[in-house]
Formats: C-alpha cells, structure tokens, sequence
C-alpha cells in the first residue's frame, strides 16, 4: 500500500515537472527562435508542406540547435512518464478492457517517439529538402499522438471514477 500511494502522488508530479520544463523552458524558448511559431508536436492538428516548411524557415539556427538537443532529450523521457502515468491511472487490467487500456496509453508513448523520430528527420533535412512524404508522415504521428492522449484520458477517467467507488467495479470480462 506505501508503494501504491507513492506511485499513485510520485509519478503524476515527476510527469508533471518533466512537462513543465519542456513546455515552460524548452518551449517559451523554442516559440521564440521560431519568431513565434507553435512546434510541430504541439499543433494538434497536424501541419501540411507550406506550414512544416515555414516553421523550418522561420527557426534560428539556435532554434534548430536546441530543438535537436535538449528538447529532444527532454521529449524522449517525457511519453514514457505520461504513459506509465495514464496506465496507473487506467488500473487494474483486467480482460479485454485491460487490454484496450495498455494498448491505448503504450500508443502514446509509440506515436510520440515516432513523433520525435520524424520532426528529426525534418529538421536535418531543412526547409528546401524536407519531403513532403516525410512532412505527413511526422503530422500524422502529432494526430495520432493527440487522438491516443484522448483515449487514454476517457479510460483513466473511467477506471479512476470505477476505483473510487463512483461506479461498478469491472468484471473479469469488462
């Protein structure tokens, strides 16, 4: 129970920070190199070839530096701490639900990193070379990514409110 408790309050406030410093620091600063430009994962709706390209434009070689650098190492920790703190909320894992469940949340942390992986690639090639295969590739990992946090919080929510005793508990089918 200790331990639970721990990682019921740890976890969620580690993620939390680790969120803080990319979002607060890493991004005021990146929106700044940038001339004002969101990034390209936190533009929920993704970004076609005239946006992708124009951001790329528009970053200062500081920009390009920091956002290869310490965002991307920061950004890397961050899904797997979001994810392993959506399953904890999404417990227990019990049956098909369960299943649904994990999968959601370990989608989250898939869809970022491929996220992370494909932003690379644009960032190394540039703003006159990035292909456009690889500009929808990188968007359609940003929706995808904001669609599984969706997900996952409606299934955190629900089995938060199940465990808490404001519904029934799942059956072993559930």
């Amino acid at each position: 129970m200790p331990l639970e408790r721990a990682v019921t309050w740890v976890l969620p406030l580690v993620t939390a920070a680790v969120y803080a410093v990319l979002v607060l620091h890493f991004g005021r600063h990146l929106i700044a190199e940038a001339g004002g430009a969101l990034p390209f994962d936190l533009r929920v709706q993704g970004y076609g070839l005239a946006e992708a390209r124009g951001y790329l434009r528009a970053l200062s070689p500081a920009g390009f530096a920091l956002a290869q650098g310490p965002v991307l190492k920061v950004d890397t920790v961050f899904p797997l701490l979001f994810g392993l703190t959506l399953a904890w909320w999404m417990r227990p894992f019990r049956g098909v639900f369960g299943m649904v469940c994990v999968l959601a949340a370990m989608s989250y942390v898939a869809l970022g990193w491929g996220e992370n992986a494909a932003v690379q690639d644009m960032l190394t090639a540039g703003p006159d070379w990035v292909e456009p295969a690889d500009i929808l590739r990188a968007s359609a990992f940003t929706q995808g990514k904001f669609a599984a946090i969706a997900l996952s919080l409606v299934l955190a929510a629900r089995q938060s409110w199940r465990r808490i005793g404001g519904g029934s508990r799942p059956s072993s089918t559930d």
